[in-house]
């Protein structure tokens, strides 16, 4: 009963967070508008590493993402959500009596920004957005949260969609705050460059793909690659398992990374809301 409750708790926390992107879906009704994107829960098998807004690295247990695009092809409103919870420690933990099933809630990341492609040229898109990396207090720990990370950026893309090569090209600058490095150090956001991309594996591309997403900023690099697959054609031919890994560092601290083993589950959603 316990622990139902403190899952109750950290669902609602989470649910509160992304109320501002329900509002956004509502209002989505009055102006001919879609709504997609993907709902995703994840497992760390393994001991994987995460370093926190704060700059304390945690060993995580599950991550839930929400992720939603509200608008039209040429101007939309976009926000992402992940909400992470961490592996009970001596003194970190919901509820000791659990034991191996116990948890506690970690990290809520939020992204909300707004993207238009203004030019005859659809693959160009360019997007103004905020972002903020809170820690969550740590089970009954009676510190209250403390330390967190945020910033606004600018960012410009280009998409490219082929047969079996699918993605995207990004670049941008972040304007002002602070974010933290692999090592826990604080540190001022500039330039930042990336892209993700997928290749189709099997004769339906989105079926089975491999993918890879490579972000760099300043001196920190994060690299994640895996595969997905799309198992339930029949019944559910948007819900995919996922497998990735991914390594964070930094160019100056050469022998400091983590790592982080994912299995996930994910479903995309694609909905029109017409008046």
């Amino acid at each position: 009963m316990q622990r139902a409750r403190a899952l109750i708790f950290t669902i609602n926390r989470f649910s509160a967070a992304t109320l501002l992107s329900l509002i956004l879906i509502l209002s989505a009704r009055t102006a001919s508008a879609a709504a997609k994107g993907d709902v995703g829960l994840g497992v760390y098998p393994t001991d994987s590493h995460i370093v926190a807004p704060n700059g304390l690295v945690y060993d995580p247990l599950m991550r839930l993402t929400i992720a939603l695009d509200i608008g039209d092809e040429d101007y939309y409103f976009f926000t992402e959500n992940s909400f992470y919870t961490e592996k009970p420690t001596p003194g970190v933990t919901t509820n000791s009596n659990q034991k191996n099933l116990d948890f506690t809630k970690r990290e809520y990341d939020l992204v909300l920004g707004a993207a238009a492609r203004p030019f005859s040229l659809k693959e160009v898109e360019f997007r103004l957005w905020t972002v903020s990396l809170a820690n969550l207090n740590r089970g009954n720990d009676a510190n209250k949260p403390s330390g967190f990370k945020d910033g606004v950026a600018a960012e410009a893309r280009y998409y490219f969609k082929g047969e079996r090569l699918r993605g995207f090209l990004k670049a941008g600058y972040f304007f002002s705050k602070e974010l933290v490095e692999p090592d826990g150090e604080p540190y001022k956001p500039g330039v930042f460059a990336g892209t993700e991309a997928s290749y189709g594996l099997s004769e339906k591309p989105m079926a089975l793909y491999a993918f890879v997403n490579a972000y760099f900023i300043n001196a920190n690099c994060r690299v994640e690659g895996g595969l997905a697959w799309r198992p339930f054609d029949l019944w559910s031919p948007t819900t995919e398992l996922r497998a990735s890994y991914g390594q964070y560092f930094n160019f100056k601290e050469k022998n400091y990374s983590q790592s982080v083993f994912l299995v996930e589950a994910k479903y995309y959603f694609n909905t029109f809301v017409s008046r």
